[in-house]
């Protein structure tokens, strides 16, 4: 029983320890805008070269670009066909849409996601910051007053 005790005490320092580093590694810091729709943008550049402000949605699998922001990265050589995949919409209607990789997606100055995929949609009107981007910043949060995503890393 007197081993135990200092065991149990490391293990609960270490826990500490644990929760409080993760705490501190929430560093990065991304301003989002917020729409009269209250909908929340982040503004962002792809490929160095093609900026757009992308509708921050955690139901959306993939960073999905529209047609008129694709056509000004297809010709691209970092833009880079990979497969098609089946989506479903929001009205349940089954869409068949071409899945791209991009050398990158810069999120601010100091994050740059490389190599990720993003999806086309021909008839979108808007680009979506979707779950495949957001989870190279886990964990991350979301501040409403003033607008901010803050995620622990850039991977």
């Amino acid at each position: 029983m007197c081993h135990l005790k200092p065991l149990l005490s490391i293990a609960l320092l270490g826990m500490l320890l644990g929760t409080q580093a993760t705490a501190q590694a929430l560093e990065l810091s991304l301003p989002m805008q917020q729409a009269s729709s209250g909908n929340f943008y982040i503004h962002a550049t792809l490929n160095d070269r093609v900026e757009s402000d992308f509708l921050l949605d955690t139901g959306s699998g993939y960073v999905s670009l529209s047609a008129k922001t694709f056509n000004k990265l297809k010709t691209d050589s970092a833009t880079v066909f990979q497969r098609n995949i089946t989506g479903i919409m929001a009205n349940g209607k089954a869409l068949s849409v071409p899945v791209y990789q991009i050398a990158e997606l810069r999120l601010t100055p100091n994050c740059v996601l490389r190599d990720i995929e993003v999806a086309v949609f021909p008839h979108a009107d808007r680009d979506i910051l979707g779950l495949n981007a957001l989870k190279r910043l886990q964990p991350f949060t979301m501040q409403m007053d003033p607008p901010m995503l803050t995620g622990s890393q850039c991977a």
